[in-house]
């Protein structure tokens, strides 16, 4: 039986604002502005696959973001392509300005689907995550996502657990660890540690970034991933 690691992670990468969008694949509890939309896009490159993933989002209300995905993969003996949907909800009540630093809450849904080579496409996972982010005074930012995915073509679940700091020294880059792990690592695979940065062409607009990751316990070697993120776009 195939293991689903990479195409989990190819569901859960993000889909969300500048704040902690790509680079990060740990979802933070922000969304697009209403009205405001956003394309990102990267090359997802490890020793024997590859996929190009294009990622729009964009902001249905406050507090309210509907993100989608698209990703052709390589090589395509197993699956071809990969899209899915999501859905995040952020509202400004749910924030708490506390002595300590700002916390905001969410909650994403989301949707994957799968093309097989021969087939016809088919629904993958779904996955339902809480969101938390917490900025303290300072560069620092904290982000943190529980939740459940569900592998629909073998009937499995897992519980999920993503934790991501982030540094940003300066107005145009930031750098950040996370890791991504799971209860079902005969399944999804082991955690997946991560580190990369984003650089600012045009502050808050336009950013290029670059990350590594390697999953514990995997011969796989190191992945890396470069690509570009640009915001604000009006609907």
């Amino acid at each position: 039986m195939r293991r689903v690691s990479l195409i989990a992670a190819l569901a859960l990468l993000g889909t969300d604002g500048a704040g902690a969008g790509r680079p990060l694949s740990t979802d933070d509890a922000a969304t697009a502005d209403a009205g405001t939309c956003q394309l990102e896009t990267w090359l997802d490159r490890g020793r024997d696959d590859r996929a190009l993933v294009f990622a729009p989002a964009c902001g249905l209300a406050r507090g309210l973001e509907l993100g989608a995905e698209f990703a052709p993969l390589h090589p395509q003996d197993v699956l071809r392509t990969t899209a899915g949907l999501g859905l995040k909800w952020a509202p400004p009540g749910w924030r708490i300005d506390a002595s300590l630093g700002a916390l905001n809450f969410g909650l994403k849904l989301a949707g994957n689907f799968e093309q097989p080579a021969g087939a016809a496409w088919r629904h993958g996972q779904t996955t339902f995550l809480a969101l938390a982010s917490w900025q303290p005074a300072g560069p620092w930012a904290v982000h943190a996502n529980l939740g459940n995915i569900r592998e629909h073509t073998i009937g499995s679940r897992a519980t999920l657990l993503n934790l991501a700091l982030a540094w940003t020294p300066d107005a145009r880059s930031q750098l950040f660890a996370e890791v991504q792990s799971n209860d079902q690592r005969a399944v999804f695979g082991g955690a997946v540690r991560s580190a990369g940065g984003r650089w600012w062409l045009l502050k808050d607009r336009f950013g290029l970034d670059l990350t590594v990751s390697h999953e514990a316990g995997a011969d796989k070697g190191v992945r890396w991933s470069l690509g570009f993120g640009w915001y604000g776009l009006g609907l």
